[in-house]
């Protein structure tokens, strides 16, 4: 295919030849986080393959079935250890209360023209090696659509199967198979070699098949569950004189069954074992009219030994050309730390279809209080989400309002990576912009691939939902309450933070005085040796114009998105005493009494009660964001008339923090609502709130409002802690209150956006407080970076948040979502 497309370089669009080259290497992938291990393709016809395992040591082992990442499973650590994001990632999990580590090892290769072909090795060793360690191993192959699978040689595997070939094919991948290739060294449990012979053979591999609607075939777990307790319970039963040990007794039956949309294969295992299942695509051996064992023999053994130790050196050296760890005095540990943070996230990036739930009924009203429909009641005496909701409108004069009319749409898709595997395994809005900081600084063009998924998702009115829950599977993870997103809430745009970072790279990277022509017979040259992840994972940067296209193809629907929010999250500019001193005013909607769920700061403290009069700082520092990045973008496509409209706003946006958010009282901006007299006063309440002008690039970095920015961050009284800044400041009454979730835990997004604006500041050499920027740059950030590894090293795990009081990880883990910027942090790349 990589010569194919090489050829056709010359004829084609250079557009067409980078899109087509992407697809190819991105096609496959582990792209689905929410399992411990799993891999799909990037169509909505695909083949799920998946991981489960339990013990066997005993009868109650069948009900801790390992499959989805869960917290309740309480491993001991699992992460992708080494990853690139394309062909390869090694990932281990220690399950300590089956006494086993589990490591799987993915590598895809070029070939044919559906994606390449691939191979996972999946092996085990013993935590304890004096304790006997008896597993059920599973793999499992599920169509998501009509297609269909032939397992060959069912009539003679009554005990098992001793090789395992099972054909496929369906529209988006053609003819393909799947081999399992078995070590030499594996042996069944201890305790069954003495069992009655004539029972299965274990040291052949199991197998069932099910036929469920194809919109079902996720549920593989549930479907095994059922099937593995019926047919023990029989066999028991059958058995009941001298009762079979477990692995037995969970021994799946082959009942000659050749066909189905969902294989399950079985292998019980002593520790230590390993096994290889290839994926092999007719496609890539058109010398071969049916698919045979020789068609996977370099996917398998000896030869995908070789190749693993050939990616594993590859992606060390890659990683310290990226990120110069080393050479920044880090050791070993700490270097595989960064190593594992960068690897999970791109091991959590997934590729997600199907429908969503929409309620777009208040799309188009507004009335003087913020309402939606998620409660009702007010919520003053509850942590719970409990909005405005008046039965009396009519009879109070307003206009009623439209019923709650959730409706489901779609199905669409999307390419995104996640914030936790096992807790949010969905692409979040508010999350993804801060994801591709770092994997755009790995791999440009992945993230820029991400990204333009993402820009999919805006709608003709410029919304796009928070959290894209699309389809069942990723439905099953979020409570039904939730699952309904409404198209007049908004969430932080930080996507073209990300975006802006790009436009940096280009920009210093780039050489923009290389005609197009000249680009094409590059694209060319390049094309040919798309194997070379360091010619792929670069295209956009190394070639100017087809960095244009692709801005030129993004900018109208983040144009979109930026006029949405100006649109509909306005604030009142006007009353309240504020005169219209600047017409820019922003408030979020979306408000409850203890919640504002839609700013990402959730339990954040804002006005009590919520109120009309209320204007949010942190939101029109996100749409002064938007106007810096989409300016940057304009001035390079040329769209002057825009550029002159970003301008013009961002100034009004910079004259609005003086004239409405400043507070004299607090030294910093704030939000801003109506007072017990009408007009307009601060709301304190000292925390990241307060940080976004300064963060975000609005205020200028001469600015003498920056002093009391570096007060804030820098007393201990406030936000200063021994492990990073604090998410509301210790001397405001609500800290640690309530649900306690940002209200004083330390998050890893906003410490990144801090260190990266004193980072600028220190460098700079007219600003009046380099220095003392540089001192709190230093400390603050060895302080983040020291007790992230430290829980790393203590847990196994990186988290969500992280205590300011002892500095201990706190709720979901691993969360390598955005906690993953540490490494961007060790790096100091901003």
């Amino acid at each position: 295919m990589l010569i194919a497309l090489g050829v056709l370089a010359s004829a084609l669009p250079l557009a067409a030849v980078a899109h087509s080259a992407a697809n190819a290497s991105l096609f496959w992938g582990s792209y689905r986080p929410n399992v411990y291990f799993g891999t799909r393709s990037r169509s909505a016809d695909s083949v799920l393959s998946g991981l489960m395992w339990h013990g066997v040591g005993d009868y109650s082992g069948f009900r801790n079935i390992r499959h989805t990442c869960e917290q309740g499973d309480n491993l001991e650590a699992y992460a992708w250890l080494e990853h690139d994001g394309r062909s390869y990632g090694s990932q281990t999990i220690k399950d300590g209360a089956n006494n086993v580590a589990i490591k799987t090892e993915f590598v895809k290769v070029a070939g044919g023209s559906n994606g390449g072909e691939w191979t996972v090795r999946i092996s085990g060793t013993p935590i304890d090696e004096d304790q006997e360690t008896a597993i059920a191993v599973y793999f499992y192959t599920a169509l998501t659509s009509d297609g269909s699978f032939q397992l060959l040689d069912t009539a003679s595997a009554k005990r098992g199967l001793k090789r395992v070939q099972l054909n496929g094919e369906i529209p988006s991948l053609g003819k393909f198979a799947f081999f399992i290739h078995d070590d030499i060294g594996n042996s069944e449990p201890e305790v069954t070699k003495s069992e009655f012979r004539t029972f299965a053979d274990l040291t052949k591999t199991q197998y069932t098949a099910f036929n469920v609607p194809v919109d079902t075939t996720w549920k593989v777990k549930d479907l095994l569950s059922e099937r593995l307790l019926a047919d023990a319970q029989a066999f028991v039963k059958k058995h009941a004189v001298a009762t079979p040990k477990p692995p037995h007794a969970f021994a799946l039956h082959n009942k000659g069954v050749s066909e189905g949309n969902i294989f399950v294969f079985q292998k019980m295992l002593r520790a230590p074992f390993q096994f290889d299942v290839a994926f092999v695509s007719q496609s890539a051996h058109p010398e071969s009219d049916l698919l045979g064992p020789t068609d996977a023999r370099d996917l398998v053994g000896d030869a995908l030994t070789l190749k693993l130790a050939q990616q594993k050196k590859a992606f060390h050296a890659r990683f310290e050309k990226t990120f110069k760890l080393k050479a920044k005095g880090f050791n070993k540990e700490q270097v595989a730390f960064g190593e594992m943070m960068l690897s999970n996230m791109l091991g959590g990036i997934g590729y997600f279809h199907g429908t969503n739930i929409v309620d777009r009924s208040l799309e188009n009203w507004e009335e003087s209080e913020p309402v939606d429909f998620l409660g009702g009641g007010g919520d003053s005496d509850k942590d719970d989400d409990e909005y405005f909701v008046d039965e009396d409108e009519e009879a109070n004069g307003k206009p009623k309002k439209p019923a709650p009319a959730p409706k489901v749409e779609g199905p669409s898709s999307l390419f995104s990576a996640v914030p936790s595997r096992p807790f949010f395994p969905r692409g979040f809005l508010w999350d993804e912009g801060f994801h591709e900081l770092l994997i755009g600084a790995w791999d440009n063009d992945l993230s820029l691939d991400i990204i333009s998924s993402w820009s999919s998702k805006i709608d003709e009115n410029g919304w796009v939902a928070r959290e894209q829950i699309l389809g069942d599977e990723s439905a099953s993870k979020v409570p039904s309450e939730f699952q309904t997103q409404y198209s007049h809430f908004a969430n932080p745009p930080t996507l073209l933070m990300s975006l802006l970072k790009f436009m940096e790279r280009l920009n210093s990277e780039s050489s923009f005085d290389v005609t197009q022509q000249q680009q094409q017979q590059q694209a060319g040259a390049q094309v040919k040796s798309l194997d070379d992840l360091s010619v792929l994972t670069r295209l956009h940067l190394d070639n100017p114009e087809l960095a244009r296209q692709y801005l030129r193809k993004v900018y109208p629907q983040f144009r979109k998105q930026y006029f949405w929010f100006r649109r509909t999250q306005w604030g009142d500019a006007d009353g309240y005493g504020r005169d219209g001193k600047s017409p820019e005013a922003y408030r979020w909607r979306g408000r409850s009494d203890f919640h504002t769920l839609t700013s990402g700061l959730d339990d954040y403290p804002r006005a009590y009660p919520p109120d009309a009069s209320e204007i949010h700082v942190d939101l029109i520092s996100w749409v002064g964001s938007m106007a810096k990045a989409l300016k940057a973008v304009a001035i390079e496509i040329g769209e002057e008339k825009d550029v002159k409209k970003y301008d013009k706003h961002l100034k009004n946006i910079q004259k609005s923090l003086e004239a409405f958010h400043w507070s004299d009282k607090a030294k910093a901006y704030c939000d801003a609502a109506a007072d017990s007299t009408g007009e307009s006063a601060a709301v304190i309440h000292l925390g990241y709130v307060n940080l976004f002008p300064f963060v975000l690039d609005i205020i200028p970095a001469d600015s003498p409002r920056v002093e009391h920015f570096l007060d804030l961050i820098s007393d201990p009284t406030k936000l200063w802690t021994d492990y990073g800044l604090a998410s509301l400041s210790k001397s405001d009454k609500l800290f640690a209150t309530g649900e306690n979730y940002w209200r004083g835990p330390i998050w890893m997004n906003i410490q990144y956006l801090v260190l990266r604006r004193l980072y600028e500041y220190k460098a700079s050499s007219s600003s009046p407080y380099a220095a003392r920027s540089g001192e709190i740059y230093e400390k603050l950030r060895l302080d983040i970076i020291n007790n992230v590894f430290k829980n790393y090293k203590e847990t196994g795990f990186v988290w969500e948040q992280y205590s300011p009081i002892d500095g201990k990880g706190q709720r979901s883990h691993p969360f390598t979502g955005w906690t993953s910027l540490v490494l961007l942090m060790m790096a100091e790349i901003y």
